[in-house]
């Protein structure tokens, strides 16, 4: 290329380079490694001993040169200039074999180093570095063979580089997400490494020109301030740290079989060299770049990282490059968290060795990796624990006292056990069992192990229960310890867990009574812990999906028996010992529920059958039963022994008779008792009518009620009707029991042969019971309302006993005997919106109390991390009772919406009455709350077979009503806003097929803001924001433009309106594409729109109407500061913040299982392993299960990132 040329290509360049010209760092004319900034504890090679790498002068290029242009090649003037790009260069071709992936790497690597073994070194450098530009984006120029002389300046020839690259370009190679670049990002490492592999073997990696001038230029490259350049130089740069470990190592392995010292000798000093070079690169670059600014750089890096400390753990196990890993662990992004915990759990579990290795840095880092078992992320929650589990195992060979890990940290992780995602809980899981196995692998015999290793897990047991008060731990271990493929004998052996349930001590034989029922579930497979989370489905499928060998199921089968029969034998027993212990007879309900008759044939089985039937029904009759837990247990017992196949079930049913006959006994007793008592006893007697009534909703929950029903019903109606309101929960039993009693009704009336009941009859039951209910509750939201003061704080109690008393009233109008009048379906519904509003109350109230409790947990563990472990029991404990509340009153809403949703489903309610329901759509911080009314939106819409404005203008309008009725308070326009931006988000620009609604919604509201009240405009705005530009136009121009409303606007509400449609429009200029975080690249906006039908349209809607732009703005920030309690807000203030670029959910999506690191059992392990020949009675994980994440391959390496898209 003349220079003449080679000028005007920098002309082309001159405007994009400029911005760099004065922070260019300039590369010094000699090679001069010494004068280079390098890290503390990696010296630069050439500070030890042998000559400083040359440079290639200007004589020997010149030389080169002329060598090359004797072979017909066409060389460039000796002047760092950047030439056009010949037809099909060596550059281009060996790009387009990397793209294509068709050739072996080797082949094309020899192909550069051919042209360097043939005197042409200049044009195999310029080729090399000429493809990471073209990697880089750059297009249409490369470098001249002359930029490699002497003196030359890299940094503005890097910079005129990136000036080429195109504004409209694609994204750069290693993160382009086109097919056809996927074998690039794996042949693109392969070929760096093989130039320095097949340089070495063919000596021209050692002579003085080729790694200098690759690595000078490429080190520069990868601290340039272009992403594209950064990231693609510092893959180049970390394989070829792999490749010179991978030739020190042969190298190393070779001065073993030597003999010669002369050989010895050189071989040395070609290893020497070799590590001189790959510390130098490491130093100069690597690790700058572990702290880039961009994420997928670091990931790079410490993956890179991980690779060599597997490979090569002599070299890089140590604190020098150990210390980096550090850095990832507090790293904002989730896969950098991961890289690092994944790195130290593959190490431990890999090399040989590895606990001495990483000792101190553990030891540093042992805080931190406790506090990663409560990552926000799944798969770094999950490798923390594994880690832990490593620690752990590790440090039972240890001296005392020497452990890294203390008991209280040790602890503290355990409490993930009993988190709601699966894969957690069997990481955790783990831990348990490695912990086991260590604290009582020291016992002489298989029993005693068996033995220790029980009284160790119904110690923990017994500590959760009594100090951090959960309510069932014991499922949550037994779910934890259970392997179906592999029981442990831990839980095959259950005698002493047998023994522990008949302790004297009420709260180990609570322990002993639940572990044995969570066993007797588990190995049933009727064990659960709730639904699967979103960000951890395929958690609860990895263990579902595994095959259980058909002897595994037998040895299960024997267990389930042998289990049932000893515990039916024990039972009777522990409730004769533990009689008035509710907690026990708890226990022993769940026991009961999880039994399996299927072998009690013999006599002595039968015996203790019956046994167990009179010491329940004892037990059951001296219960309180007040709590909702205790009515549970009970009833599924109950159900158990009455209602399933086997000998003695007849005498079940015999003993529930006996049962109702004593509870209604002590019914009768308890509702005299009030009319003959004095003041002093009225306590008392309130206590025995409350046990009574919970009594009688067991009793009726079991067996028929018919003939007690006038009973029943007399002392509904009083109860009901009484002055002053009774107790709530007394109204709750109340009616719980009344409505069960119908129930029972209902279903004995299906039999058409011998119906109890005549239809009629059974219709005024429901009538005489629905009309009660209605009116208590018509009542209590007075009295609510009338006594409500704007600071007071509702009775939570009491608010949650009437949402439970209204299920029941659902549930009661979902049957076909009674069918509510337009007033009383619209009273209910307006009922309903005071109860849903106090209920959401609660539960907001309950989330912020949760909130704090987090928030204190989490800072006292930070700040004084020496008095957590005494602070932990009482925080932990209020964390996990408030966490119980809360998803008790997020559970009883969630009831009470799908109630109210039956009604209109079933076709109960009139569908107009619908609107006014729906609007409470946003009065819910709960997810699942919403979709409930999300899926009855869509039911409904799609039933009335119209486009849905009719809906949801009802709703709309449903929601403006109330707005005005409490006087457009802020919170009641905050709402307003909600439910029109919610309403509005079920639309789809482009996509939607019910997209009619939004410009005839936005018609709708134009019209009602100009003839009666703006106000519902604060709603309609976020349908403005959906119309397509010439929808949006047409509403601008035929409507806006013709009204003074519009035209003048001053009102808040207007200005957002028209400020949402003009931009829907594209009139406004401010709509240029906004930045998110990382600085995407700016495209240039060409054109106008296209979508205008008619000529001067756009002038004219513009002079009909004012800029809103500045005026929006001047009202928003004028509102702010005068929006008061009463006053009107507008949504014309608000700030939406661009969220940052996110990645896909860890664990979200299926990898290849390639991608699955597997690890060996080390060495150490193998003779720990060997010294103890008795089997863990845990079942402890060998090193390989505990270091394979469920997770692993959850994540693919090519779409971790989505923003490494940008150059910049």
């Amino acid at each position: 290329m003349s220079a003449k040329k080679s000028t005007r290509a920098r002309g082309k360049a001159s405007s994009r380079a400029s911005q760099y010209s004065g922070e260019a760092n300039a590369v010094s004319q000699a090679y001069d490694v010494a004068s280079l900034p390098m890290d503390d504890a990696a010296a630069t090679p050439h500070q030890c001993s042998g000559p400083l790498p040359k440079k290639v002068s200007k004589k020997e290029s010149q030389q080169d040169s002329s060598a090359a242009a004797a072979e017909g090649e066409i060389i460039a003037t000796p002047q760092p200039t950047l030439g056009e790009a010949e037809t099909a260069s060596l550059a281009e071709s060996t790009l387009q074999f990397l793209v294509d992936g068709t050739s072996v790497v080797s082949s094309v690597t020899e192909a550069i180093l051919s042209v360097y073994r043939s005197g042409a070194k200049e044009r195999a450098l310029c080729a090399v570095l000429n493809v990471l530009a073209k990697a880089a984006g750059v297009a249409e120029v490369e470098l001249d063979a002359s930029a490699l002389v002497d003196g030359v300046e890299i940094g503005p020839l890097l910079e005129e580089l990136y000036a080429r690259v195109p504004e409209d370009s694609e994204a750069y190679l290693l993160v382009n997400k086109d097919v056809k670049y996927k074998r690039f990002r794996r042949t693109f490492p392969e070929w760096c490494a093989s130039l320095m592999q097949d340089g070495f073997a063919s000596d021209v990696l050692l002579d003085g020109t080729f790694l200098p001038i690759l690595s000078q230029w490429i080190i520069a490259m990868s601290e340039s301030k272009s992403r594209s350049f950064r990231h693609t130089a510092t893959v180049a740069l970390l394989a070829f740290v792999q490749a010179l470990s991978s030739v020190a190592a042969n190298l190393q392995s070779q001065l073993s079989l030597l003999r010669s010292k002369k050989t010895i000798s050189v071989v040395q000093r070609k290893r020497n060299k070799v590590v001189e070079w790959r510390d130098h690169v490491f130093s100069q670059a690597i690790h700058q770049r572990l702290r880039d600014i961009a994420p997928d750089i670091r990931l790079a890096g410490f993956q890179a990282l991980r690779r060599w400390i597997l490979e090569y753990p002599e070299e890089y196990m140590t604190n020098r490059y150990l210390r980096y890993l550090g850095m990832p662990l507090h790293d904002k992004r989730p896969e950098l968290r991961a890289e690092a915990l994944d790195t130290i759990l593959q190490a431990l579990a890999h090399v040989p060795d590895a606990y001495s290795r990483l000792h101190l840095f553990l030891q540093y880092f042992t805080s931190r990796l406790v506090e990663l078992s409560n990552d926000v992320d799944v798969r770094c929650t999950e490798l923390a624990i594994r880690v832990v589990a490593m620690m752990v195992r590790s440090d039972s060979d240890v001296p005392e006292g020497s452990e890294l890990l203390s008991n209280e940290r040790v602890d503290q992780v355990l409490l993930t056990l009993f988190d709601e995602r699966p894969s957690i809980r069997a990481a955790a899981g783990i831990l348990l069992k490695v912990f086991i196995h260590c604290r009582t692998a020291a016992e002489e015999s298989e029993a005693a192990q068996v033995s220790a290793a029980t009284e160790l897990l119904c110690s923990f047991a017994a500590t959760l229960r009594s100090q951090y008060r959960e309510a069932m731990p014991e499922k949550y271990l037994i779910d934890a310890l259970w392997t179906p493929e592999r029981p442990p004998l831990l839980l095959t052996d259950f005698q002493p867990i047998l023994a522990a349930a008949q302790s004297d001590k009420p709260l180990d034989a609570v322990v002993g009574l639940q572990l044995m029922a969570a066993l007797l579930l588990k190995v049933q497979g009727r064990l659960t812990l709730g639904p699967l989370p979103k960000d951890d489905r395929r958690g609860g499928t990895v263990t579902a999906s595994k095959k259980i060998p058909p002897a595994a199921k037998g040895e299960a089968e024997a267990l389930l028996h042998r289990l049932s029969e000893d515990a039916v034998h024990a039972l009777s027993t522990i409730l004769e010992v533990h009689c008035g212990s509710e907690d026990v007879l708890q226990a022993a309900a769940e026991v009961c529920a999880a039994l399996d008759f299927s072998t009690f044939s013999s006599q002595r089985h039968q015996a203790a059958l019956s046994a167990l039937l009179i010491e329940l029904r004892k037990a059951t009759l001296n219960a309180s039963c007040t709590a909702l837990e205790m009515r549970e247990s009970l009833t599924k017992a109950w159900h158990q022994l009455a209602f399933t196949e086997h000998p003695l079930r007849n005498e079940a049913h015999a003993h529930l008779q006996e049962l109702l006959k004593n509870v209604m006994a002590q019914f009768s007793q308890a509702v005299r008792a009030p009319s003959r008592s004095s003041e002093g006893n009225s306590l008392a007697d309130a206590a025995d009518l409350l046990h009574a009534w919970a009594r009688v909703n067991l009793a009726s929950a079991l067996v028929p009620m018919g003939a007690h029903w006038p009973q029943i019903q007399t002392a509904l109606t009083g109860i009901l009707a009484a002055q002053p309101a009774a107790d709530a929960s007394l109204v709750m039993l109340v009616v719980g029991a009344a409505v069960q009693c119908l129930l029972w009704q209902v279903h004995s009336s299906a039999d058409e042969a011998n119906p109890a009941l005549s239809l009629s009859q059974l219709k005024a039951h429901v009538r005489g019971v629905v009309a009660g209910v209605l009116q208590y509750q018509a009542e209590t939201e007075e009295e609510a309302q009338a006594t409500a003061s704007p600071g007071a704080a509702a009775d939570g109690a009491a608010v949650l006993a009437r949402a439970e008393v209204f299920v029941y009233l659902c549930d009661l109008l979902a049957l076909p005997y009674y069918n509510l009048a337009q007033a009383q379906q619209e009273m209910l519904v307006r009922l309903l919106r005071g109860l849903y509003e106090r209920v959401s109350a609660e539960l907001r109230t309950a989330q912020d109390y949760l909130k704090m409790h987090v928030l204190e947990h989490r800072a006292q563990q930070q700040q004084c991390p020496s008095q957590a472990a005494s602070w932990a029991p009482a925080s932990v404990t209020e964390l996990v009772a408030a966490r119980r509340v809360c998803s008790r009153v997020e559970a009883l809403q969630l009831r009470l919406v799908t109630g109210v949703a039956r009604l209109f489903l079933f076709k109960r309610f009139d569908a107009i009455l619908a609107a006014p329901f729906l609007s409470l759509w946003t009065h819910t911080s709960s997810k699942t709350v919403s979709d409930a009314f999300k899926s009855l939106f869509h039911t409904l819409r799609d039933r009335a077979g119209d486009d849905g404005f009719t809906l949801e203008r009802d709703i709309l309008l449903a929601a403006y009503h109330h707005c005005v009725e409490v006087g457009a308070t802020p919170f009641s326009v905050e709402a307003l806003y909600q439910i029109g931006l919610k309403l509005s988000s079920v639309h789809f620009i482009g996509t939607d097929r019910l997209y009619s609604c939004c410009p005839a919604m936005v018609r709708f509201g134009a019209d009602f803001a100009a003839s009666t009240d703006p106000l519902l405009l604060q709603a309609v705005s976020s349908y403005a924001g959906k119309l397509r530009p010439a929808d949006a136009l047409h509403v601008l121009r035929d409507q806006l433009s013709r009204c003074s409303l519009f035209t003048e606007a001053t009102n808040s509400y207007v200005l957002a309106f028209v400020t949402a449609l003009r931009k829907a429009a594209k009139l406004d200029d401010s709509t240029a594409p906004s930045s998110i975080a990382g600085g995407k690249r700016r495209q240039a906006l060409a054109g106008t729109t296209q979508l205008a039908e008619e000529e001067g349209m756009l002038n004219a809607i513009t002079q009909g109407l004012p800029d809103c732009s500045n005026a929006a703005t001047a009202a928003a920030s004028s509102s702010a500061l005068t929006v008061g309690p009463g006053q009107r807000i507008s949504v014309a203030s608000r700030v939406v913040t661009a969220d940052g670029w996110h990645v896909r959910a860890a664990g979200a999506s299926q990898g290849n299982a390639e991608d699955a690191v597997e690890v060996e059992v080390s060495q150490g392990q193998r003779t720990s392993a060997a010294a103890r020949p008795r089997r863990s009675v845990v079942n402890v994980p060998t090193t390989q299960e505990t270091a394979l994440s469920s997770l692993a391959d959850g994540l693919d390496s090519d779409e971790v990132f989505v923003a490494t898209e940008e150059y910049e």
